[in-house]
């Protein structure tokens, strides 16, 4: 041991319980007093220079031995050096005493001592990617795998960076222990997705690997932090330019997937029934935000509902899955389109293109309850295009007494009808009051889509809607009434389906309670009117 003893009457005495040591060897310092003194007046700042060192274990006391008192206070604090050569613990002055400096000689590793432990630390820290030549908007993945066999504390990992590289982290961090010659080590494995932004030999600098390593044993009584950090090798990626010949969304990658799925998978479906369309796409190391945008142009027959795209990952690839619900509006046949997309096949460096086929399906007529809503608009659309396209027109100068006989005619056709429809419906209200089987009358379109939309039937909703409109095309409350059924149409059909908004729900309510209020009374009115027109 190599102590000093100071000529106070409080004897200060310094120790090391080595003095050749290697480089980030710990050794354990030791600071006795013959006396009872503050603890806090050790000041360890004189080692900050040159050496590392951690927390002091303090220790004090008073023993009465054969009429003798002693005291003693004793701090043993863990000490490392940080570099090779000759170094000096200096002096400490407890209260009136104080220590002589000591000598330390650091070697870079102090194999010469039959006790020391070696100088490097069992950590290594190692990187690979799947490839190094890529395209521009390609993406590889990194891979960094840690091996500790050390106790550390503010461990960190710093992912590797490049001048026009974008990095993300992919996932957790996997963690297992494993045992190499008897001895245990926590492996960490971190994966990243590294995306190339522009072309050219591109400089990817290492993962660094930061912490503390905590040094010391039971015997010392103290332990230190002494800073660590690792590099992993260098790699310089070679990027290539997007080819000038190339044809559409540039979308490079080792494979590309395209998938559809149609649920009922059927050719031949009513108006109002609903067909669901699963749409997903499937590229190989590519960045979610460079997934395209599926843009499919559906004929004005049918009615579509998009849910919102999902998204993730699994293995190398990166998934797309959107839905979308599809309703006919009228029948006859109906082309679905197909789906083409271009891409760059880097591992055989040509334009490829994934499809899915369209369908074709036969709408028949469906039952009024279930059919979907056309709007006005559409119909009066279609009407003008089913028109012939020549069309001559003839100028009729003096037509003669026929158009009056016509007109007279037509007249006494018309009230014909309109006193038996009378007398008919004065019989079916009679036999309705005679038949209890009857005393339940038909919804009229408003009642149905109020009680539709109490029941949560959208179809039927929107089937009472579309009677209710043909009646009445002009109303004042038809594009207010239209707009809310969308959007419950929207929220029904949408993926979280049991969350439609009750501002539009009540706001339609209430349109169809003044509706229904409006019908009744002219419906009463007309049936005063009519009562006066019977035969005689």
């Amino acid at each position: 041991m190599v102590f000093s003893l100071s000529s106070h009457a409080a004897q200060a005495i310094a120790t090391v319980s080595k003095n050749i040591v290697g480089v980030n060897e710990v050794f354990q310092l030791t600071i006795r007093v013959d006396d009872n003194v503050n603890t806090n007046t050790l000041d360890l700042s004189v080692l900050d220079a040159d050496f590392n060192y951690g927390t002091p274990s303090i220790s004090s006391g008073t023993s009465f031995v054969n009429g003798v008192v002693t005291r003693q206070t004793e701090w043993k604090i863990a000490v490392a050096a940080k570099e090779v050569g000759e170094f000096t613990i200096p002096s400490f002055r407890i209260g009136a005493s104080e220590t002589d400096p000591i000598t330390m000689t650091v070697l870079k590793s102090a194999n010469k001592s039959a006790t020391s432990s070696p100088s490097k630390p069992e950590i290594n820290i190692e990187a690979e990617s799947n490839k190094e030549q890529l395209y521009v908007g390609e993406s590889i993945r990194y891979t960094v795998r840690i091996r500790i066999g050390e106790q550390m504390s503010q461990a960190a990992l710093q992912a590797p960076s490049g001048e026009g590289l974008n990095v993300k982290q992919l996932g957790e961090d996997r963690q297992v222990e494993t045992v190499l010659n008897g001895r245990r080590y926590l492996i960490i494995t971190r994966d990243y997705q590294i995306t190339a932004n522009k072309a050219g030999d591109i400089l990817l600098r290492g993962a660094k690997f930061t912490g503390n390593l905590i040094k010391g044993n039971r015997g010392f009584g103290s332990t230190l932090q002494i800073p660590f950090e690792q590099q992993a090798d260098d790699l310089t990626l070679s990027v290539l330019a997007k080819p000038a010949d190339y044809q559409g969304l540039w979308l490079p990658t080792e494979a590309l997937e395209l998938e559809q799925q149609w649920q009922p998978d059927v050719k031949e479906i009513k108006v109002g029934e609903p067909v669901s369309r699963t749409i997903t796409l499937r590229i190989k190391n590519a960045e979610q935000s460079s997934l395209p945008n599926l843009n499919l142009q559906y004929p004005d027959s049918v009615r579509v509902y998009d849910e919102n795209p999902t998204y993730g990952s699994d293995n190398d690839f990166t998934f797309m899955t959107i839905k979308q619900v599809i309703i006919p509006r009228q029948a006859g046949e109906i082309k679905l389109p197909a789906l083409s997309i271009n891409w760059w096949n880097t591992a055989t460096s040509r334009q490829e293109t994934s499809n899915i086929d369209g369908l074709t399906l036969t709408v028949l007529p469906g039952d009024p309850s279930t059919q979907a809503y056309v709007p006005p608009q559409a119909l009066q659309l279609d009407n003008a295009e089913s028109a012939p396209g020549n069309v001559q027109t003839e100028v009729i100068r003096d037509s003669g007494w026929w158009p009056w006989l016509s007109l007279c005619l037509a007249i006494l056709w018309v009230a014909t009808v309109l006193l038996w429809l009378t007398e008919k419906n004065k019989n079916k209200q009679r036999t309705q009051k005679s038949d209890p089987k009857h005393h339940e009358p038909a919804f009229s379109p408003v009642a149905g889509m109020i009680k539709s939309l109490e029941q949560n039937q959208p179809v039927q909703l929107q089937s009472y809607f579309h009677q209710w409109s043909r009646q009445n095309p002009n109303h004042p409350h038809f594009e207010e009434l239209d707009a809310a059924i969308q959007n419950i149409m929207k929220s029904h059909y949408s993926k979280n389906k049991h969350q439609v908004d009750d501002k539009d729900k009540n706001k339609a309510l209430e349109i169809m309670q003044i509706l229904n209020e409006n019908t009744i009374n002219i419906a009463n009115n007309k049936s005063s009117a009519l009562e006066p027109i019977t035969p005689q």
